[in-house]
């Protein structure tokens, strides 16, 4: 097998882990619409920081692999490498639509984590503040305002 044949499969393996990546982000989603608990917030990251290391080692793989073929990782060593060997194109470019979808949908999810946690300290200060006041008078009925 060439090394060309090589990083056709590693480009190929990551497209599919994406794939899967970007299935987990989707759950992620619709989960975090139901105001998810703590626990399922963890099992979320967990899953995620999984994908992450799993796509990290082939990313590796596939630096490697270009590095062995002469070329960099960036766009001209990959422009360079599908140059010589045309059929690459297709699996790059199926992986950089993946990878900016999974981008995207991390982002998006990131935004409406923050929000639910900004929303969480806010009761969480209110709560705070309540309690650090004398609500109750000596025979522990409400102070009136």
């Amino acid at each position: 097998m060439s090394l060309a044949d090589t990083l056709l499969q590693c480009v190929q393996a990551q497209s599919a882990l994406l794939d899967e990546f970007i299935q987990a982000l989707e759950a992620e989603s619709a989960s975090l619409l139901d105001e998810p608990s703590n626990l399922t917030l963890a099992e979320l990251t967990l899953r995620k920081n999984d994908y992450a290391e799993r796509l990290s080692l082939l990313d590796r793989d596939r630096v490697r692999l270009l590095g062995e073929l002469g070329q960099a990782d960036d766009a001209a060593g990959i422009d360079a490498v599908c140059a010589v060997h045309p059929e690459l194109r297709t699996a790059f470019d199926a992986l950089f639509e993946r990878v900016g979808r999974a981008s995207r949908l991390n982002r998006d999810n990131g935004q409406v984590l923050r929000t639910f946690m900004e929303h969480n300290q806010r009761a969480l200060d209110t709560l705070h503040s309540l309690i650090s006041q004398d609500l109750y008078d000596a025979r522990g009925r409400l102070r009136r305002p």
